[in-house]
C-alpha cells in the first residue's frame, strides 16, 4: 500500500485529512494485563470506569477491573465466537452477541446469564444497550441483514428493522436515546428512530467506498464516527447527517472506534497494528502507538487516559497515559 502523505484537502464542506508528519501530543505506556485463548473481538468499558468487558473467538466473555486490569470472572455459555458486548446504562447488566446466532444477557455482579435472545437467522455481529439509565432495550445486527430491537428484561424481540442489502456489521444507540445507527457491507450507514412505531430509516449515509465496519455516537449525540475496511474514518454531524470530516486513518481495516467524553477526541485501532488518537474538530493526529499486533477492538475511559485493546494474539492490553490517575474521571450519562 502507498504511504499516506501529510496535508489537508477541503472538498466542499468536508475536510479530508491524511496523516504524515505530526507532533505526538499524548504519550502512553503499554502493558499486557491478561489473555483469552483466541482473538479478542470486543472491548467495552463500563460507565463508572471501574470495569472492562472483553469477548473472544474462544466463545467466552471476561470481566476485568480498572485501572489495575485484574481478571474478575469468565462468562461461559456461548457455543461459538463472541463478537461484541455492551454494558447497560446502569452497569448492572452486560449483553453479548455471538456466531451461535444468540444474544445473551448477563448479571455483572454474579456473572450469571439472565436472558437468552433468539431470533436472528445468521451470526449476530453487533449489540448495544440503550444507554439511557433504566432502559432494558438492546439493539443488535447480524449477517441476516437486519437490525433487531429487544427488551432484555423480559427476553422478547420488540422490532425488526430492514433496509440494508448486505450483512450488518455493527450498531450503536445515540446517548440521548433517540436514534440507532447501523452499518453494513453494503457501504452504507442507516439511522433509525428508536420510536418502535417507525420502521423505515430516517436517513442513509453513503460516502464510504468500502464495507462499513463500525459506527459510534459521541456522548453529546452531536457526532457519529464510522470506519471502514479501507481504514477510512468519517465524522458526521448529527442529527443532520452532514459529513464534516474524512480521515485516511489507517493502512488496513478499522474494526473499532471509541470517543472520549470531551466529544472531540476519538481513538481508532486497526489490523495495521497501530492505535491512533484524533481530534475530530481539526483532523489532527494526537497519538500513534504501534503495538506490534493486529488490534480488533478497543475502548477508553472517560478522558482517554486509559485505552484497553483486544488483540489478534488473544491478549488484552492497556495503554496508560503518563501522569493520569489511570484515566479515571466522572462520566455524565450513559455510555
Amino acid at each position: 500500500m502507498r504511504m499516506l502523505r501529510s496535508g489537508v484537502l477541503v472538498l466542499a464542506a468536508t475536510a479530508v485529512c491524511t496523516v504524515g508528519a505530526w507532533a505526538q501530543q499524548r504519550s502512553y505506556t503499554a502493558t499486557t494485563v491478561g489473555k483469552h485463548a483466541d482473538e479478542v473481538l470486543g472491548v467495552f468499558v463500563n460507565d463508572a470506569n471501574t470495569m472492562v468487558a472483553t469477548c473472544s473467538l474462544d466463545e467466552t466473555v471476561k470481566l476485568w477491573s480498572l485501572p489495575d486490569g485484574k481478571e474478575l470472572r469468565t462468562l461461559t455459555g456461548h457455543t461459538a465466537q463472541v463478537n461484541n458486548i455492551s454494558f447497560s446504562g446502569d452497569d448492572k447488566s452486560l449483553v453479548s452477541a455471538s456466531n451461535d446466532r444468540t444474544i445473551r444477557v448477563w448479571d455483572v455482579e454474579t456473572g450469571k446469564q439472565t436472558q437468552l435472545l433468539r431470533g436472528h437467522t445468521a451470526e449476530v455481529i453487533g449489540v448495544y444497550f440503550n444507554p439511557i439509565e433504566g432502559s432494558s432495550l438492546v439493539a443488535s445486527t447480524s449477517f441476516d441483514k437486519t437490525v433487531k430491537i429487544w427488551d432484555a428484561k423480559i427476553g422478547v424481540e420488540a422490532k425488526t428493522l430492514r433496509g440494508h442489502t448486505m450483512q450488518t456489521n455493527n450498531v450503536a444507540y445515540s446517548y440521548d436515546g433517540r436514534f440507532i445507527a447501523s452499518c453494513s457491507d453494503d457501504r452504507t450507514v442507516k439511522i433509525w428512530s428508536t420510536d418502535l412505531s417507525k420502521k423505515d430509516p430516517i436517513m442513509t449515509l453513503t460516502a464510504h467506498q468500502a464495507p462499513v465496519l463500525v459506527a459510534l455516537y459521541s456522548f453529546d449525540s452531536k457526532y457519529l464516527a464510522t470506519a471502514d475496511q479501507n481504514g477510512v474514518v468519517k465524522i458526521w454531524a448529527m442529527p443532520s447527517g452532514d459529513l464534516v470530516r474524512s480521515i485516511n486513518a489507517h493502512l488496513d481495516l478499522v474494526q473499532d472506534v471509541a470517543f472520549a467524553e470531551d466529544n472531540k477526541t476519538i481513538v481508532t485501532g486497526s489490523l495495521d497494528k497501530t492505535v491512533k488518537m484524533w481530534d475530530i474538530t481539526t483532523g489532527q493526529n494526537l497519538m500513534m502507538n504501534n503495538v506490534g499486533v493486529e488490534v480488533w477492538s478497543l475502548d477508553v475511559t472517560s478522558n482517554a487516559g486509559l485505552i484497553v485493546l483486544g488483540c489478534a494474539d488473544g491478549t488484552v492490553r492497556m495503554l496508560k497515559e503518563a501522569g493520569t490517575e489511570a484515566g479515571r474521571s466522572n462520566r455524565g450519562g450513559g455510555r
